[in-house]
């Protein structure tokens, strides 16, 4: 499994582009559907699916293209108000957000099989009433769920501070230590811009088990 990154074109979000046996999956489509359907060439693949965390516009505003595209998108049907409303945050942003149509929704624990990919569904409301996280061969792509040695706000529509405390006491810290974490924001900013790099995890679920400061709030 290869994974790399397209850095947004607003608040230096991650858009992941996951690679096996030429089939990519894409992990909250936070820029065009035209860069990432150029960026997936460079990785000699097609797009199969797109996954979204959450449905703020800096982590979805290509979902509308790819879904025209024929790809289809993914997210609990809990966050699809927010994804196509006024809470996308769409405004705020500066950003031109298309209503995505013909969305598939997934449910809590289930694991989705996507060609040579197996997925399992982690719903983490907090940051967004139906936000989730996904595990993938031992990687979790935890959107703006949980940050290295940080966690997402609450303060926007839908946010709720227990539930997110919740999301990660309860569900995120029950994975092995080991689970590496690939978060929807870096610790380190990088400017937007086209290219394509590789990624790498930002923190492992023991390290944030150890010193996440939402720990002074269980």
């Amino acid at each position: 499994m290869k994974v790399c990154k397209l850095i947004g074109d607003y608040l230096g979000e991650n858009t992941y582009l996951i690679e096996k046996t030429g089939s990519i999956l894409v992990i909250d489509p936070g820029t065009s559907s035209e860069k990432l359907f150029s960026a997936a060439q460079q990785l000699n693949g097609k797009i199969v699916a797109a996954l979204l965390t959450h449905g703020h516009a800096d982590h979805a505003i290509g979902a509308a293209g790819l879904s025209k595209a024929g790809v289809p998108v993914y997210l609990l049907k809990e966050e699809e108000p927010l994804l196509n409303g006024r809470a996308s945050l769409a405004l705020a942003l500066g950003a031109r957000m298309e209503k995505t149509e013909n969305l598939r929704f997934l449910k809590d624990g289930e694991t989705l099989s996507i060609g040579p990919f197996s997925v399992f569904v982690i719903a983490t409301p907090g940051h967004t009433a139906g936000g989730a996280c996904y595990l993938i061969d031992g990687a979790l792509f935890s959107g703006d769920t949980l940050f290295r040695f940080s966690y997402g706000r609450t303060d926007f529509p839908t946010g709720d501070e227990m539930d997110l405390i919740n999301s990660i006491a309860n569900e995120l810290f029950s994975l092995p230590n080991e689970t590496v974490v690939y978060c929807g924001h870096s610790d380190r900013y990088i400017a937007s811009g086209n290219d394509l790099i590789a990624a790498f995890p930002d923190t492992t679920i023991g390290e944030e088990k150890e010193k996440n400061p939402i720990l002074e709030l269980l």
